[in-house]
């Protein structure tokens, strides 16, 4: 799943900065949902993207009037949505609006608000206009919608004003952030169900695959899958990382994970990769799966970049860890280094510490 971090800004509309390639299935105008699903934070937001900005940070710089729960730095992923169009809004106003009566103000609220993005729980200003008396510029909040939020303000749409005191408002707002947090589990079902349908996709559509395999030796596996994972993090995570040690003398290890590349229809990908090791030598594979062959192979070709950087780092550290016993010379067990360091000669008994910059 790929992260953004909130920055939260004095606008109205949202701006998203992160990779072109990610960014590819959204546009400025569109809506999405602001989601963190974490134990110790479940919520949501929506607005609607007022610009997309291509940079190596993930960014999403939020009207920090709408963040709710959200605070700076946060984690968040977005989900696309489509609103539909308001047919009636009932905000909730503080009761020490006197003027204000209960009641639909349709044609006096509804130009203030046309053709805005509206949420559960949001704070709405709008102008009413009196004859021979300055306009009374009020504020609620919203307290319901049909269909259900969100929705956009059209032209047929209904207001309605509830008026209640500032305790109860206060009780409103709390049960309206309550509700956000609710929907989370709502619209993760709904990511994981479009997830399920493309993987479906994938795997009916007899569509192309290719693979890569590499073998290495003086190389740490576990280092290597790790990075390699952490590369491909910024697609979504179908089946998370996995490692297993097969046997403990012979240091067998096996690890996979699957990951699901999808910045259009045209380019989606289900990326395995799988490492079987014994020691610091073994296999690893690379499968693809997707739409289109063309971009299988690009998908590939960049992969096989960053592996072999990997390997070759790797493999550079591993070279350097083969150093010798100061005391008689002999080759030091580098895979008995302790947490600390410290390794010791099996042939001469001398500890010796090896540097931290050379160890795992």
């Amino acid at each position: 799943m790929i992260t953004y971090k909130i920055v939260p800004q004095l606008r109205e509309k949202c701006i998203i900065q992160g990779h072109k390639e990610e960014l590819s299935n959204i546009k400025e105008g569109d809506t999405i949902f602001i989601i963190a699903n974490k134990p110790f934070k479940k919520f949501s937001i929506i607005s609607e993207i007022g610009g997309i900005h291509y940079d190596e940070k993930k960014r999403i710089f939020v009207d920090e009037r709408n963040l709710g729960n959200f605070g700076k730095n946060d984690e968040v992923f977005i989900l696309k949505y489509n609103p539909a169009e308001a047919i009636e809004i009932h905000i909730d106003i503080s009761s020490s609006y006197s003027l204000i009566s209960r009641g639909e103000w349709t044609e006096v609220v509804r130009p203030s608000i046309k053709e805005k993005l509206i949420d559960i729980g949001q704070e709405v200003s709008f102008l009413i206009s009196w004859e021979g008396g300055a306009p009374i510029v009020a504020s609620g909040f919203v307290n319901k919608t049909f269909p259900n939020p969100p929705v956009i303000v059209g032209s047929s749409t209904r207001i309605f004003i509830e008026k209640s005191s500032d305790q109860e408002l206060l009780k409103l707002k709390q049960e309206n952030l309550i509700r956000k947090e609710l929907r989370v589990n709502i619209l993760q079902n709904e990511i994981e169900h479009k997830t399920i349908e493309l993987i479906k996709e994938i795997k009916q559509g007899s569509y192309p695959n290719q693979g890569q395999k590499y073998q290495f030796k003086a190389t740490n596996p576990k280092v290597l899958f790790r990075t390699l994972s952490d590369l491909l993090k910024s697609f979504e995570v179908i089946e998370a990382p996995i490692e297993q040690i097969l046997d403990d003398e012979e240091q067998d290890y096996l690890a996979s994970a699957v990951f699901l590349k999808n910045p259009t229809l045209d380019s989606l990908q289900l990326i395995d990769i799988q490492i079987l090791a014994s020691g610091y030598t073994g296999t690893l594979l690379i499968w693809v799966t997707g739409k289109n062959s063309d971009i299988i192979k690009e998908t590939l070709e960049d992969l096989d970049i960053k592996v072999n950087s990997i390997k070759e780092e790797l493999e550079k550290k591993v070279q350097i860890l083969n150093i010798q016993c100061p005391e008689c010379g002999a080759p030091l067990p580098i895979k008995q280094i302790d947490i600390e360091g410290k390794v010791k000669c099996v042939h001469c008994g001398r500890v010796s510490k090896i540097p931290k910059a050379l160890r795992y």
